[in-house]
């Protein structure tokens, strides 16, 4: 397990909307503080229900049989695809060694970061990913 000095820590869902399907893009639900450009991403991790059964909105994640259906991309204040359909498995701790995803510190655009669905096999309606981000804030 990595260990790393952490300045700020949110969960944030992007729910699945509508009728699950493959290749839709289900953006980040708006997060007030950090949602415009001012969030600088430096790691990342993705629970599934198997770590957390539900969010603290009493949101359902989505079931851990699926962590192999979800693809998860992150747009810079550029909009700008740097990490672009990352599979959600290497993101989840208790499948990767217990590795929280670490990059090189960015500002993103979390209104615009979006997973998609390869597979909608035991996904619902209103289930949601959920990402603990590692982050700072521009200026602080």
């Amino acid at each position: 397990m990595n260990n790393l000095i952490i300045k700020r820590s949110q969960l944030v869902r992007f729910q699945i909307t509508g009728t699950p399907a493959v290749g839709n893009k289900y953006f980040a639900t708006t997060v007030q503080n950090i949602s415009r450009n001012n969030c600088i991403l430096y790691g990342f991790e993705v629970f599934t229900a198997t770590q957390l059964a539900k969010t603290p909105q009493n949101e359902t994640v989505i079931p851990g049989s699926t962590d192999n259906q979800v693809v998860i991309t992150w747009r810079d204040n550029n909009k700008i695809e740097y990490i672009y359909q990352m599979p959600i498995y290497t993101a989840i701790r208790s499948l990767n060694g217990g590795f929280i995803i670490l990059q090189k510190p960015r500002i993103i655009n979390l209104d615009d970061s979006y997973v998609q669905l390869t597979d909608t096999t035991n996904i619902s309606t209103d289930e949601v990913v959920a990402v603990n981000l590692y982050y700072d804030i521009v200026g602080e």
